[in-house]
């Protein structure tokens, strides 16, 4: 719930910062703990960071931008995301427990 003086959450400062899987999924996790977050209205600027920081080289590693497509995916309609079954079976083999309560 806290933010910087940009309005950015820990969340968006581990992202800009190339911050570990680890710490990514960590805040990640804590971030969608809180109901507010769970919505399309908060995952969409997210989503929109996460893809300003691509369009500005950002380089996320692999299991960084697997998590975000694959949370991001969930309020996308586009026929190339894979299924919420997918996403959700994806959520429980990382343990992302708050992801699970997305669908």
């Amino acid at each position: 719930k806290q933010k910087d003086s940009y309005g950015r959450t820990p969340l968006q400062m581990a992202c800009r910062i190339n911050s570990s899987f680890e710490v990514t999924f960590l805040l990640l996790n804590t971030w969608l703990s809180y109901k507010e977050n769970r919505s399309k209205s908060s995952i969409m600027p997210l989503q929109r960071y996460i893809m300003y920081l691509q369009r500005c080289n950002h380089n996320f590693t692999g299991d960084v931008k697997a998590l975000f497509s694959h949370l991001f995916a969930l309020y996308n309609n586009d026929a190339d995301n894979p299924s919420p079954n997918e996403i959700m079976d994806y959520f429980v083999q990382i343990e992302l427990w708050n992801g699970v309560t997305l669908n």
